[in-house]
């Protein structure tokens, strides 16, 4: 899939998930610069919900449903998983509305498994948003694309039938493994899927791919501390591009 088509992870356990409330407002850094392709999500479908509800600043709860990338886990700290960053964002930009994202995430979560919990561990909290980082592990594995967009296809029809707002999030860059990984069926399906659904996709391959290829970010990095210093800088940029993306 072409990377310049952008159109369209309180403390508490909660079915292995974490409850990230957004920290204080001053907690919130600067941070390092994360550009953006230009027109990145512009045409999108917007979360009009989603926007309501920030605007109006009473509670807005955002689950998570991913893998380890959702998680932290390279950075070495669940605080600065994207999620924990996206949580910390929006505090800094809504400080009137109280933003509880939910990080539903799992090691090595299928999108199968993702979806098995849509019942039980999502729709109960009754979340204005789901974002739902998927095809990563598919794509590791070589799952089956028509099982791989069923299944995702159900999981959405269930959120959206519960009046939940969806943000697909499509599968991790790495110059590593992008030349041994097939990701463009992937890439594809969710694309299509989205497009079918009016849902927006949070192109994070494509983003990813950007910083790799201006220099933003060394995704090739080699010595540990240096990797998890790369992963935190990338988790704290997609937690802040994704509070654009869904205040835009």
């Amino acid at each position: 899939m072409a990377a310049a088509r952008w159109h369209r992870p309180i403390a508490l356990a909660v079915a292995a998930g974490l409850v990230l409330s957004a920290p204080p407002r001053g907690a919130v850094g600067q941070g390092p610069g994360c550009p953006t392709p230009e027109g990145f999500g512009a045409f999108e479908t917007p979360l009009a919900k989603t926007a309501k509800a920030l605007a109006r600043g009473p509670e807005v709860v955002i689950v998570v449903l991913g893998g380890s990338s959702s998680l932290g886990s390279a950075a070495g700290d669940p605080d600065l998983s994207w999620p924990s960053r996206l949580a910390a964002t929006l505090a800094g930009r809504l400080p009137s509305a109280r933003v509880k994202v939910v990080n539903l995430a799992a090691p090595r979560q299928t999108a199968r498994g993702a979806a098995d919990r849509i019942t039980r561990d999502v729709v109960p909290m009754r979340p204005t948003l789901v974002v739902w980082e998927t095809g990563t592990v598919e794509a590791v594995r070589g799952a089956g694309v028509d099982d791989f967009r069923e299944t995702v296809q159900r999981g959405m029809d269930e959120l959206q039938a519960a009046g939940i707002e969806i943000v697909l999030m499509n599968p991790q860059f790495s110059r590593d493994t992008d030349q041994m990984i097939h990701f463009a069926p992937y890439l594809s399906a969710l694309r299509e899927l989205a497009d079918a659904s009016e849902v927006p996709v949070f192109h994070r391959y494509g983003l990813m791919r950007h910083w790799a290829e201006t220099g933003v970010l060394d995704l090739r990095a080699r010595e540990s501390e240096k990797r998890r210093r790369v992963a935190a800088q990338l988790y704290d940029c997609l937690g802040r591009v994704m509070a654009d993306f869904l205040t835009r």
